[in-house]
């Protein structure tokens, strides 16, 4: 996973392309217009909601605009309204503290001490990550898609089958997009070629490239030195992880989705010009939400 990247993206229905750029402005003009009447005191459930949205948006002036926001979703949700787990996620994500990029490059320095967080400094990631799951499981939409992406980018077993399943059941409730459709397509792809694999959707298709390249060098070594450019990805087997450590999340939803620390091999079968080709992949959890990963002609 890769939070700290997105900001208010989807809570502002906006998207990179230019074209949609009024539309993202009405977005934010609509979700602001609730904020000239909230409440300096809320009350109910859905005022703490609203008061948080209008404090991450800007709207409302605060001297801690993450501490109060997450204050008030975290008040909301405890009323049981889903907007404000949602909202406490969305907080997270836009907490400077967990940030690593700048003017579209990562800071590969602050992604490193992100990933080196122990458990006492990863509270507010894990309470994120939970209220995220609380509102998608009350039906909350945004946070279904948010939390759809988040198995998209995160590395853990079973994420493939868990974007599949969220993204599926927002498919069915009549929810419509570019990042859905392309969630579901990815999905599809890796859940199909790869049932076996113990890598986010992200990765493995990140991966992917590395394995084609591997195993076209190795077909290179069995055949004398030919060369193959039709090359398809044939079956995966995964080892077990080793030395894993999971963020411990609670609920059916998220448990066991975060994998912090671990590393595991898988073994992909590749298909190239009539011959088999096997190749060896290293994966290596690094500890946000992320892997890295090594390519190499399984010589046997």
């Amino acid at each position: 996973m890769a939070m700290g990247k997105t900001g208010l993206a989807f809570l502002l229905a906006c998207a990179a392309a230019a074209a949609q750029a009024q539309q993202a402005a009405d977005a934010g003009d609509a979700l602001r217009e609730p904020c000239k009447a909230v409440p300096e005191a809320p009350q109910a459930a859905r005022e703490f909601a609203i008061r948080a949205q209008c404090v991450l948006l800007g709207a409302v002036p605060s001297a801690d605009r993450i501490g109060e926001a997450r204050t008030l979703a975290r008040r909301a949700m405890q009323m049981d309204d889903p907007a404000g787990g949602f909202l406490l996620y969305v907080a997270f994500v836009n907490d400077p503290a967990n940030a690593y990029a700048a003017d579209g490059r990562i800071d590969m320095a602050a992604y490193g001490q992100l990933a080196a967080r122990g458990l006492p400094q990863r509270l507010d990631q894990i309470e994120a990550i939970e209220a995220l799951a609380f509102a998608a499981g009350k039906g909350h939409v945004n946070a279904g898609l948010w939390l759809a992406s988040y198995f998209h980018e995160t590395v853990a077993p079973g994420n493939v089958l868990r974007l599949a399943a969220m993204a599926d059941l927002l498919v069915k409730g009549g929810e419509k997009g570019p990042l859905l459709e392309r969630l579901v397509r990815e999905s599809e792809a890796v859940g199909k070629a790869a049932p076996g694999t113990q890598a986010s959707t992200k990765v493995f298709l990140q991966a992917y490239q590395h394995g084609v390249a591997a195993a076209k060098s190795g077909y290179g070594v069995q055949t004398s030195g030919r060369q193959c450019e039709q090359v398809r990805l044939r079956q995966v087997s995964a080892g077990r992880i080793n030395d894993a450590q999971f963020l411990p999340l609670k609920g059916t939803m998220v448990a066991n989705s975060y994998l912090v620390r671990g590393q595991w091999t898988e073994y992909w079968t590749f298909q190239a010009c009539g011959e088999e080709v096997p190749v060896k992949m290293n994966f290596r959890a690094d500890g946000w939400g992320g892997s890295t990963f090594t390519a190499e002609h399984n010589k046997g």
